[in-house]
């Protein structure tokens, strides 16, 4: 087996040997040819030349540069002697176009490139991969005979891949000036390159004659000049050596848990990385090493002590202004950008904004694992970098919205909390808040006033701080609450009073409507510090007005997007409000909030919608009012019939059905609405959809578990004018309305069923009620008068609704009438008369077949008239 396996490494090297040499010969072939190629092209004839002597045409091969429209013909060589050129015979002249097929083409192409391909490199990197496994296979049986000493064997391994990068060296300087580009060093020095990080692999693991603190940067070392010989023979090293560097700390572990030299290390492979692919020009020799880079910062924050996250931030901080700021303004500031500029130039983003992205993602990872002092210096100064690289740099100012994400986390970790000693009126934990709200006003302050034009600085200052004032008194406890309620309705006012100037001072339209809109939002947060629920959402609701106003008073148009998104707020609030029951204990002037906070929430929306007439928010307005509106009735209705709570839980027969009815009728006025809404109609849609299920369900219910054909219910004493009015007669009117409607064919159908079976039911149960005193049910006997009854309204009905159907020339509605009359009077012969005996019982029966053939008598002539007309 060991000769066996001496014999094999002996091929491989000879073959290896073998393999140099050819490619030293085909890469002096190729200097010969090229050469022969220059000294062809140099003697070409000059036009002049050609015109006088037409015979040389026929005679001389065309060697020369070929020209637009002029097929080309290579001069062959005489493969005795590569400087004689074979004479050539006159082409044939061009009379046909020889037409090849696109299939032929392709296949042919790509069998050339196959061809090429395994010709220029295939060999080449075969003979690399033979030198590789030829040394391996050396090194081990050098291993298995025992024929050196392991300091001889690593030494060797060495001197063999150094050997290689020294040959590799001299080829690429030999092959500078040929025409065709040579693999061969490349091939060689990767082989050096790994034949030497196994031997320090080997002198560490195998024989430990090198401890892991010398191994370390003797692999560093090996890494690095991989990617700086790139620079020489091409991107492959550059690949060995970045993906070598960043696995040095994986393979080699020195157990000393010293993460700030690791990350020294990983930030001079990330540099080093970056600047060879300034010279190279590679994308993926960026994209490589950044996301190693991120990968071992990732995993920084799980092996790195309390103590030693300063160095993460501090690398984290360094990559963001080495790798994004500096890259986008340039290492001399020669590409600031201060002019302000559109938000679609964020789109699409470049990759050291991509990159920027991920150490933000980064820095929220780091708080969640760790939210100490040294967390929050870094995430300060972290968030400082990123607006400064937005503040130079106007297309990055996405990075400001995005700054406010680590704030958002560390105070979702880290509530306010206070000092237990009540004269104490500071503590560690108020001052970071109070530095979070200075980061996020005192350099917006700064950039607003000095270019007011770049918007985005003013609106941070509008939104930003104040969520941060209010995100903090949200999520501290309620004591704490009380004791920073006047500090910061303070802060909140000395916000209202800087936006305020500023937008006196600004002659910027649109960034004084900015600052006046911030001043609003930060009085708002007053409001929100000192009044409840249902204040609050007065306070929301009264910003519609007042910005509408403020962009009268600066002739500056309102966006509506800001408009429809408070409007939403105050909907939202409103809506759920009742169904969740925060508002229940709250009285405002000793009233129940909702006899005042629906009226005023009204009155704003409609004062809103007066001062935007003739704009396309006005119907948004007109649909929000319709909300309001249907949601009042359900309050009120709530309210009125379950004892003065609005408890939405608690639903009766009677509050299910008058509640049902409203919802029903708000639903057609949201589907009349939708066809004069516009832009809006779906919304209106929507709406009547929504509620129409909340009817059906209800029915649902009451027709199942508190149907008052089964069920005692308290319907009322007065005939018709009584709860089955709601239950069944208006919702009849209202289906029929629907039909009326512009709707599909089918929900029109549909519509006129439901409306024709809930006038049934409306009908039938009034009979019924006023014979069994305010009852409907089954059980109870059915007396004579109570059948002639339903006989006789039912009678009438048919026979208006034929005399109306024929003088209409309704033809399907006349139908119907003479169903129901057939029906009609088929009941009162069998069901009215089924008391008589003897000769009246006969009599019944031919009284019953002589209307019936009456019945249809008539239907026949009216139909055959209808045919004449």
């Amino acid at each position: 087996m060991t000769s066996l396996l001496f014999l094999v490494s002996i091929i491989v090297i000879i073959g290896a040997l073998c393999g140099i040499g050819a490619l030293l010969q085909l890469n002096q072939i190729k200097a010969e040819l090229a050469a022969l190629k220059k000294q062809l092209n140099g003697k070409t004839p000059s036009t002049s030349e050609i015109k006088q002597d037409p015979e040389s045409v026929a005679i001389a091969p065309v060697v020369a540069a070929p020209s637009m429209g002029q097929p080309v013909v290579a001069a062959a060589l005489n493969p005795l002697n590569p400087l004689a050129v074979m004479p050539q015979a006159r082409p044939a002249p061009l009379t046909e176009k020889h037409t090849a097929s696109p299939s032929d083409d392709f296949f042919s192409s790509v069998s050339g490139w196959i061809e090429q391909q395994l010709i220029k490199r295939g060999m080449v990197w075969l003979g690399a991969l033979a030198l590789a496994l030829g040394g391996i296979f050396l090194v081990k049986h050098s291993l298995d005979a025992g024929w050196l000493s392991p300091s001889l064997r690593i030494a060797s391994g060495m001197a063999f891949g150094l050997a290689l990068i020294i040959g590799s060296e001299w080829l690429h300087k030999r092959s500078q000036g040929h025409a065709l580009n040579n693999y061969a060093p490349a091939a060689l020095s990767s082989g050096g390159f790994i034949s030497l990080y196994a031997a320090v692999l080997v002198a560490l693991d195998w024989y430990q004659l090198i401890s892991p603190a010398v191994a370390f940067p003797f692999l560093a070392i090996i890494a690095l000049a991989a990617s700086w010989l790139s620079l020489r023979q091409g991107p492959l090293l550059a690949f060995i050596g970045i993906v070598g560097a960043y696995v040095v700390p994986v393979l080699v572990s020195t157990d000393s848990g010293n993460v700030p030299a690791l990350l020294a290390y990983i930030s001079l492979v990330t540099a080093s990385s970056v600047l060879v692919e300034q010279k190279v020009k590679r994308p993926w020799l960026w994209w490589l090493p950044m996301s190693a880079h991120l990968l071992w910062l990732f995993a920084a924050i799980w092996i790195a002590t309390s103590d030693q996250l300063w160095a993460f931030w501090l690398v984290l901080c360094g990559s963001f202004v080495l790798l994004v700021w500096l890259p986008r303004i340039g290492f001399k500031a020669q590409h600031l950008e201060l002019s302000p500029q559109p938000m679609r130039q964020w789109w699409p983003f470049s990759r050291e904004l991509i990159l920027a992205l991920a150490l933000l993602l980064l820095a929220c990872c780091a708080l969640l694992h760790t939210a100490d002092l040294i967390s929050f210096s870094g995430m300060l100064l972290f968030i400082l970098l990123l607006q400064c690289c937005a503040a130079t740099d106007s297309k990055s100012e996405l990075l400001l919205w995005l700054s406010f994400i680590p704030a958002l986390c560390w105070l979702l970790l880290e509530p306010l909390t206070l000092s237990a000693d009540p004269y104490v009126l500071s503590s560690t934990s108020l001052n970071q808040h109070l530095l979070l709200v200075a980061v996020f006003t005192v350099p917006m302050v700064s950039v607003a006033l000095k270019w007011p034009e770049r918007l985005q600085w003013s609106s941070v200052l509008a939104a930003l701080p104040v969520l941060l004032l209010g995100l903090s008194h949200g999520q501290a406890k309620p004591e704490v609450q009380q004791q920073i309620q006047l500090f910061w309705t303070v802060l909140a006012l000395v916000l209202v009073a800087a936006q305020s100037a500023m937008a006196l001072k600004t002659s910027h339209k649109a960034a004084a409507f900015i600052q006046m809109a911030g001043a609003n939002f930060a009085l708002t947060l007053c409001f929100t510090l000192w009044l409840a629920d249902a204040a609050l959402t007065l306070a929301i609701a009264a910003q519609l007005v007042l910005l509408t106003l403020l962009g009268i008073k600066l002739r500056m148009p309102v966006p509506h997007w800001l408009m429809k998104l408070i409007g939403a707020a105050v909907l939202i609030r409103l809506t759920t409000a009742p169904l969740m029951g925060r508002y229940e204990n709250e009285f405002l002037l000793g009233l129940h909030w909702s006899f005042v906070v629906y009226p005023v929430a009204l009155f704003c929306f409609a004062l809103s919608w007066y001062l935007w007439f003739s704009t396309t928010l006005r119907s948004y307005l007109e649909g929000a009012l319709l909300h309001l509106v249907a949601v009042f009735i359900t309050v009120q209705t709530q309210f009125w019939l379950n004892d003065a709570v609005v408890d939405f839980t608690d639903m009766n027969f009677k509050t299910l059905s008058i509640q049902a009815f409203n919802w029903l009728l708000l639903a057609w006025v949201y589907q009349w609405r939708s066809s004069r809404a516009g832009s809006t109609a779906s919304l209106y849609r929507i709406a009547a959809s929504t509620l129409v299920v909340l009817v059906a369900l209800a029915h649902l219910q009451l027709s199942l578990a508190q149907n008052p054909f089964w069920h005692a219910a308290p319907l009322g004493s007065f005939p018709l004018l009584n709860l089955l009015l709601l239950i069944w007669g208006l919702p009849a009117l209202i289906f029929w309305a629907f039909s009326r409607l512009p709707l599909s064919a089918r929900l029109t159908t549909s519509a006129l069923y439901t409306a024709v079976g809930t006038a049934t039911l409306y009908l039938t149960g009034s009979i019924r009620h006023f014979w069994q005193d305010g009852q409907l049910l089954l059980s109870l006997p059915t007396s004579v008068a109570e059948q002639y009854s339903y006989s006789l309204v039912f009678l009438v009905i048919a026979i208006t609704t034929v005399l109306l159907a024929q003088w209409q020339n309704k033809a399907r509605a006349r139908k119907a009438g003479f169903v129901l009359l057939s029906v009609v009077v088929l009941k009162v012969f069998v069901v009215d008369l089924n008391d008589l005996t003897g000769v009246l019982r006969a009599l019944s029966f031919i009284g019953l077949g002589l209307s019936l053939v009456l019945l249809g008598w008539l239907f026949q002539r009216l139909q055959r008239a209808e045919t004449t007309t």
